[in-house]
């Protein structure tokens, strides 16, 4: 899905926003990378990450409906393009996330939980993405000095 560096960094920047609870950041990233590939098919599995910060969005503003079917659609767009996200991204998380909120209210807190984890990837102090954006660590913990 992803074939050049800047597709790569953008994608990377949008995970580490998103586990940072900086959704709005995060999908900035997602958009811009969006834009980037332009109308080619291979963009169509960016749309489940859109979607889980269009749901974060609803749930602070309260509107359930509008939660129930952003996680409605980004399961269909989960189902329909995961192969391709599987190379990049772990998706139990994201599935088990889908799967148990459907039917159910989602707090924020729930939401704050959710993680996305990149395959094969780890970001360190040095590295460029560390530069802008805080450094990753697992929610509800501190970050390392």
């Amino acid at each position: 899905m992803l074939e050049t560096q800047q597709e790569e960094y953008l994608f990377d920047c949008g995970i580490q926003y998103f586990n940072a609870n900086q959704y709005e950041s995060a999908h900035k990233e997602w958009e811009e990378l969006w834009k980037l590939i332009g109308h080619l098919p291979r963009r169509s599995s960016l749309k489940v990450f859109l979607q889980l910060t269009g749901i974060y969005q609803n749930i602070e503003l309260g509107k359930w409906d509008a939660v129930r079917y952003g996680i409605r659609v980004a399961n269909q767009r989960l189902t329909e393009n995961i192969d391709s996200i599987k190379e990049l991204i772990e998706v139990e998380a994201i599935e088990a996330f889908l799967l148990s909120y459907r039917d159910k209210k989602v707090t924020l807190k729930v939401f704050h939980e959710l993680v996305i984890q990149r395959n094969g990837v780890e970001f360190t102090k040095t590295s460029e993405l560390s530069e802008r954006l805080p450094l990753p660590h697992t929610k509800g913990t501190k970050p390392a000095p």
